[in-house]
């Protein structure tokens, strides 16, 4: 591919390649432009003479990039942050002004225990901003954070290890407690806090989160280390459910403190301290380093670090 020639290349084309790539779908990326969808199909026509490629390819659901696209979309993303980073007008932020679409990948627990606690918050202080939320497993997430796709990543867990390239700020250190109805006879009261004792842990069943349908998790390999096993009688893919069936029945489970805190009273929940050593997590907010410094991500990071 020869080199573009900027004295005859529109630049605002990267700007339709860019939405183009955000949604995967030429209608979806007009609306975002405030762009007719012939005069955004006109300008994907232009783009792929210029980049000699088709770019993006009609499937069922909409467009797929090529190999060139993705190639090319990290590139375009940096180009593009900078040219808003130069165009931007000096002086304090105002998210009161501020008209966007920020786009975060979080996982349930994410929305729940660091979203939802700051949404007012969030709408109070810029009314015209649309949070975009979105689901990602650790590789796309970052994969799409390097795009330009995300603004900031909600991550735990499986986010622990992340490349030097993006920036963390911790949000929350997150542990473990157990739940099970309120005035469940195996609930002991020692000091401030319910406890349950080691056999009745093990004893009685359990109902485990797991998305992928596994019977095993952190608390069977702490269990395993002390000689003793659990019975798991339910899995289930939604953590949000387990506190209502928790909550209507005698299994108990292990789930975040801090879902299990928004869930106490609408699922009648008990907390109790977990007769194991468990693991703790923290969750961050990742961004790509190069817009970590960008008013509008550095804004709603701010609004979820200090709740």
């Amino acid at each position: 591919m020869k080199p573009l020639d900027l004295t005859r290349f529109d630049l605002n084309l990267l700007v339709v390649l860019e939405a183009l790539w955000a949604e995967r779908h030429v209608g979806r990326a007009a609306e975002r432009l405030h762009l007719s969808q012939s005069a955004t199909s006109h300008a994907l026509s232009r783009l792929r003479t210029a980049f000699s490629d088709q770019l993006f390819i009609r499937n069922p659901r909409g467009i797929a990039p090529t190999p060139l696209a993705i190639e090319l979309m990290p590139r375009v993303a940096a180009v593009l942050e900078s040219i808003r980073l130069v165009a931007s007008p000096r002086g304090p932020f105002d998210p009161s002004r501020l008209q966007a679409m920020l786009s975060v990948a979080a996982t349930d627990h994410a929305i729940l225990t660091v979203i939802a606690p700051v949404l007012a918050k969030i709408q109070a202080a810029a009314p015209d901003v649309v949070l975009r939320l979105r689901p990602a497993d650790t590789e796309s997430a970052l994969r799409m954070l390097d795009a330009g796709e995300f603004d900031i990543v909600l991550g735990s867990g499986s986010f622990a290890q992340i490349p030097q390239r993006f920036d963390c700020q911790l949000v929350h250190q997150e542990r473990f407690v157990g739940i099970a109805r309120k005035g469940h006879p195996a609930l002991v009261e020692r000091g401030k806090k319910l406890h349950m004792e080691l056999d009745d842990f093990a004893r009685l069943p359990h109902i485990l989160v797991s998305p992928r349908g596994d019977t095993r998790g952190a608390v069977d390999d702490a269990l395993e280390n002390l000689g003793r096993t659990r019975k798991v009688n339910v899995t289930c893919p939604s953590f949000l459910a387990v506190p209502f069936m928790v909550g209507a029945s005698e299994s108990i489970a292990v789930v975040a403190e801090r879902v299990a805190l928004r869930m106490q009273e609408t699922a009648q929940l008990s907390l109790f301290e977990v007769p194991l050593a468990l693991p703790t997590w923290e969750v961050l907010v990742i961004r790509a380093r190069g817009r970590a410094n960008e008013p509008a991500v550095e804004w709603i990071t701010n609004m979820m670090i200090t709740d």
